[in-house]
C-alpha cells in the first residue's frame, strides 16, 4: 500500500489530569526530560517520512500555534471543553482522505515502534504491547490471532495486550471511520473516546494489533506518569529530540508561564 504521509494528532483537551503542568500550556507542551511531548512527535513522524502533520488544538491553543512552525497545519475544536477526542477527529475529517496516522497528544515513543507501524502489510492497524499492566488505565484489547475484535478500558480477564498507538488507516478505513464520527457529531453524540469508535468498527475495519517491536513509550496523563516517563526515557531519544529542535529551529516552551523559554533557541 501507498506509504502514509498524513498524521492527525488530537490536542486539545484541557489536560486537567496533569495539573498543574498544564496550567500555562497544553498537555502536548508539557516538557519530557527537557523537550515538549509534541516534539518526540514531530521528530518521530517526520524521520519515519510523514511530513503532513495536522494538530487538532483547543484549550490553550495560542501556545501550540506559537510552538509548531508552518508546515504544520492546525484545526480547532471550539467546543473542547464538552467534546471528547472522537468529536476532535471529526474536526479534522477532511485530512483523512488519502489514509493517515492517529496520535494522541500524550504518547512518548521512540521512531522505530511508529516505523513497524507503517511497514505491517495489514492496511489498518494499532500498535500494541502484550504487557498488561496491573492497575493500567490503558485501552485494552480482545484479539483473534492478530485481528482486534474489541477495545475498552474495562476488558480484564479476556484481554490481549493494551492498545499504545499510533494507529494507521488506510484510505478505505478512514472513510468508513470519517462516517461514523459525522453520524456520531450528527446525533449529539461528541463525548465518545476515538479509541472506543475504533474497536466499534474493528470488525468492519479488519484492524490489526502490530506487535511493539520492544521500544520505550509512555502515556503521559498524570503526574506520576510524567514522573515515570522522565525515570524511563532512554537518553538516546531525549538526544534524538535535541538534535531535530536544533535542526527545525523551533521554540522551547516554559512549563512554567507564557513566553519564557526553557532553553535558548531559535525561535520559528
Amino acid at each position: 500500500m501507498p506509504h502514509t504521509r498524513t498524521a492527525i494528532i488530537l490536542a486539545a483537551g484541557s489536560g486537567s489530569r496533569l495539573l498543574p503542568h498544564t496550567a500555562h500550556i497544553p498537555k502536548c507542551l508539557t516538557p519530557i526530560a527537557g523537550q515538549p511531548i509534541l516534539r518526540y512527535q514531530i521528530a518521530a513522524l517526520r524521520q519515519c517520512g510523514v511530513d503532513d502533520i495536522v494538530i487538532v488544538v483547543g484549550y490553550l491553543a495560542e501556545r501550540i500555534r506559537d510552538y509548531v512552525d508552518s508546515s504544520v497545519t492546525l484545526v480547532e475544536n471550539r467546543e473542547y471543553a464538552t467534546t471528547n477526542s472522537s468529536y476532535s477527529l471529526w474536526v479534522a475529517r477532511e485530512h483523512m482522505s488519502n489514509g493517515f496516522i492517529h496520535l494522541n497528544s500524550d504518547l512518548v515513543f521512540e521512531p522505530a515502534m511508529l516505523r513497524t507501524l507503517l511497514e505491517a502489510p495489514e492496511e489498518n492497524g494499532i500498535i500494541i504491547d502484550r504487557r498488561i499492566r496491573a492497575g493500567s488505565d490503558m485501552m485494552k484489547c480482545q484479539m483473534d490471532g492478530r485481528r482486534i475484535l474489541r477495545m475498552g478500558k474495562q476488558l480484564t480477564t479476556d484481554a490481549a495486550a493494551e492498545v499504545v498507538g499510533p494507529a494507521r488507516f488506510g484510505a478505505a478505513g478512514a472513510a468508513l471511520l470519517s462516517r461514523r464520527l459525522s453520524e456520531l457529531a450528527a446525533g449529539a453524540d461528541r463525548r465518545q473516546w476515538a479509541y472506543t469508535v475504533f474497536g466499534d468498527l474493528a470488525i468492519d475495519l479488519a484492524f490489526t494489533g502490530v506487535d511493539n517491536p520492544g521500544c520505550f513509550w509512555a502515556e503521559v496523563d498524570t503526574v506520576p506518569d510524567k514522573r515515570e516517563a522522565e525515570r524511563r526515557i532512554p537518553q538516546a531519544l531525549v538526544a534524538f529530540a535535541t538534535r531535530d529542535t536544533n535542526a527545525s529551529r523551533v521554540q522551547t516552551v516554559s512549563p512554567l508561564a507564557p513566553g519564557v523559554d526553557v532553553l535558548p533557541t531559535h525561535a520559528s
